[in-house]
């Protein structure tokens, strides 16, 4: 009896065991979202520190409703956005976070995502100076070199020291500055560097752990964000070079700007981090927002930079972001789509660092490489190829490729070593031999389809083709005594450009295909830009080497030619919107290079304007573009009305009634200096509104490319009386019978007073033929 009471007994706990489970919810992973709110109802009106902690309140009460308790909503937040954005970020389950999705509060809730991060010659290249003077009649001269205007930056932080950051003959910062210096780690700011602050909690919160006190420094340990604070604001410094590569005098688009630094990126830049810096770069008083990051396209109320960004350019902020790098993949196309972003592609300039290799025959090959200039002339080495210099216990494959402790030194002392590219990074293998004893390296292509690169590397360098590799490999096997010499050299204006970049991410946008990005190129391949001393110019943990300056490569680079660009425009015209100012620059780029040949890409194809938007920016012309299409706030949820948000969601964007129209524009009906139709079967008309920005005039129109379509431009000619005078027309295309089937079309519409050339690229995906 006692034995079937135990069971009894056992069977019951086992059964209240798993009834409690039933009932109690199982232990949920937790991550850390981001809950939108849309915009304050205070505006820009300053706001006193009571009215923030209520704003904090409220975010706690709102959380607390569905979390059961206000104490686990505080204990959950970890930024409350409170100043121009509207929301917070918290831990959360991924139950919770849907029950808040619902609340009729809430915009939007979304993973705290990680964001990746995506010069000497190129102003000159951009036409802003010549033969190293500035013209008087140069925008940089006319704006009088972007003076007090505030960019910031939201990168990896800033390294303060830099001589870009110089504030020497600088006057006192501009009233309206409201930002402050976080001086932890020794970081001094001053009156060029007005601003530095860091965030770092949203990293945290992905990260699942506690960051130690090292991470609170607004210091720049990673390079890019100095570099691209520094070509977009820095100062003029001197004799600037890397390893004697690109001498001359650095200096960032709008040299006597203020520059401020929000540091939001650490192993990634996550989206609550991102949102906290828009919301205090608004507060601050910034003109310009540089954004070199960014992440795979989603819709914009999920996406940190479009909700930050719509937010900054809705109280006058221009803002300028990176296309990404994932190039030249269709599957991985432009990031940084939102309409109200500038969006920038990368291009080369005429510039190019070619690294000669002259072979005991006399023989010559051009390959390229930056630290090039330290063999003595004229003088040649012993030439040994890597495999025969291995060391006792590597294989042959390892020593092919260089790789470390592959290498004999008492066979590598003193020669140039012939190594086969791939695998291990091509900065550890020059690592490798100058590690060994190596004078130099011949770096090897293995494919015939892939690139030489110009990098820092340990040892003077020749980065060759594989052809040439082969060539080179088969002297060294015929020759007894095989002997070579690595001469470098800076090439300028003799190479053509702009050629776009391999890696500059394509269109078509993929969240909103009816507007075109990227909106412009820039220059974005090997630029001279200030950077960290924190590190050495390549990752490895080796790199002792510390150095003012490095050349970097990428859109993150691009980004800040046109951020620079920006600030000498809002100098010379303070009251031109961030519509106007994009206006300006894309309908005065220029689409043909240096040799006046339309632009290609690196496999000499022509490109597109998915690959450079409206084509290459040219500065001076944007000074003084004639005519722009304009856009508003107003213009902008009109917009977001056409791709489907309703207007409930998008009073929270605002601090203003809003209500969608009965019936809304178009997508591509949003007054863009660009015309895109994503699918065209048979006749459209889109609606376009110019605005003056220039003398009285008189403009006519014409269109150009668009083959196997049909296009009707009314009314064909615009008059112009005054100054911010609109005039509206109307672009109806049709697929021709018996057209060129089906695909994207490119041309141009250009509206033209004889002095002004207002060019809009179009684009037209034909997706059926009469």
């Amino acid at each position: 009896m006692r034995n079937q009471m135990g069971k009894m007994g056992l069977l019951l706990f086992i059964l209240s065991f798993i009834f409690s489970v039933m009932q109690c919810p199982t232990l949920a992973l937790k991550q850390s979202y981001v809950v939108y709110l849309g915009g304050h109802t205070h505006g820009a009106q300053p706001t006193s520190a009571m009215d923030f902690s209520r704003i904090t309140d409220s975010h706690h009460d709102l959380l607390g409703s569905c979390m059961g308790s206000k104490k686990k909503a505080q204990e959950a937040i970890f930024y409350s956005y409170t100043r121009y954005i509207n929301g917070f970020a918290a831990v959360l389950e991924d139950e919770e976070a849907a029950e808040l999705s619902k609340h009729p509060g809430v915009v939007s809730v979304f993973l705290n995502q990680k964001n990746e991060l995506h010069t000497t010659r190129s102003w000159e290249f951009l036409g802003l100076e010549r033969n190293g003077n500035i013209p008087a009649d140069s925008i940089s001269a006319k704006a009088n070199f972007g003076e007090d205007i505030i960019i910031g930056t939201l990168d990896t932080g800033v390294w303060p020291e830099s001589e870009s950051f110089n504030d020497q003959g600088m006057g006192p910062i501009p009233s309206k500055w409201k930002g402050y210096c976080e001086t932890n780690d020794g970081v001094k700011c001053n009156r060029k560097l007005i601003g530095a602050r860091y965030f770092n909690k949203g990293y945290e919160s992905a990260l699942g752990i506690q960051l130690n006190s090292s991470y609170d420094t607004a210091r720049d340990t990673d390079g890019h964000g100095t570099h691209t604070l520094s070509t977009a604001g820095g100062g003029f410094v001197a004799g600037s070079n890397l390893f004697g590569s690109g001498n001359g005098t650095a200096k960032g688009g709008s040299p006597l700007a203020r520059v401020a630094s929000y540091k939001v990126c650490w192993e990634g830049c996550f989206d609550a981090d991102i949102l906290a810096a828009f919301d205090a770069a608004i507060h601050d008083g910034v003109d310009i927002l540089s954004v070199s990051l960014g992440f795979t396209p989603r819709d914009y109320f999920l996406d940190g930079v479009a909700v930050g960004s719509f937010q900054a350019v809705k109280n006058g902020i221009v803002v300028v972001c990176s296309a990404g790098n994932e190039g030249p993949t269709p599957a991985r196309t432009v990031r940084n789509g939102a309409p109200w972003i500038i969006t920038v592609a990368s291009s080369t300039i005429d510039r190019d660092f070619p690294s000669y290799v002259k072979l005991g025959n006399n023989k010559q090959f051009q390959g390229r490489s930056f630290h090039t200039n330290s063999l003595p002339a004229e003088k040649f080495y012993p030439l040994v190829y890597s495999v025969d210099a291995r060391a006792a216990n590597a294989s042959a494959r390892d020593a092919q490729l260089c790789f470390i402790g592959s290498l004999d030194p008492e066979k590598v002392k003193g020669k140039i070593v012939y190594c086969l590219g791939g695998i291990n990074d091509n900065f550890e293998k020059s690592w490798v031999v100058s590690q060994a004893g190596g004078v130099g390296m011949i770096l090897a292509n293995r494919l015939s389809t892939s690139r030489t690169i110009s990098q820092a590397h340990f040892v003077p360098t020749s980065h060759v083709s594989a052809a040439d590799g082969l060539s080179i490999l088969l002297y060294i096997h015929t020759t007894m005594y095989p002997v070579a010499y690595i001469r470098g050299a800076t090439e300028v204006g003799t190479v053509v450009a702009p050629i776009m970049a391999s890696t500059s991410s394509p269109g078509p946008n993929r969240i909103t295909p009816g507007i075109l990005k990227p909106d412009i190129t820039a220059p974005g391949v090997n630029i001279l830009a200030a950077f960290t001393e924190a590190k050495g110019p390549t990752d490895l943990p080796s790199d002792d080497r510390r150095l003012p300056f490095n050349i970097i490569s990428g859109t993150s680079m691009a980004c800040p030619h046109v951020s620079g660009t920006v600030g000498l425009l809002k100098k010379i015209h303070p009251d031109w919107s961030p519509a106007a100012i994009r206006s300006a620059i894309m309908t005065t780029a220029r689409s043909r290079s240096n040799v006046r040949q339309p632009l290609v890409n690196e496999t000499l194809a022509k490109a597109s304007p998915f690959n450079y938007g409206a084509g290459h920016l040219w500065p001076n012309r944007a000074m003084d573009p004639g005519l722009v299409y304009d856009l508003t706030t107003t213009d902008y949820l009109h917009f977001l009305c056409s791709i489907g948000y309703n207007s409930t969601q998008l009073l929270k964007f605002v601090d203003k009634q809003y209500k969608c129209p009965p019936t809304p524009p178009s997508p591509w009906d949003l007054n863009y200096p660009s015309i895109t139709i994503p699918s065209l079967s048979g006749k459209v008309t889109v609606t376009r509104t110019l605005k003056n920005v220039g003398t009285p005039a008189t403009y006519t129109v014409r269109t150009e490319m668009l083959n196997g379509i049909s296009v009707k431009v009314e009314p064909k000619i615009l008059k112009f009386e005054k100054i911010n005078e609109e005039k509206e027309f109307k672009v109806t295309m049709e697929t021709k019978r018996g057209g060129v089937g089906d695909g994207y079309v490119f041309g141009r519409l250009i509206w033209t007073d004889g002095k002004h050339y207002v060019r809009s690229p179009v684009v037209v995906n034909v997706t059926s033929t009469l």
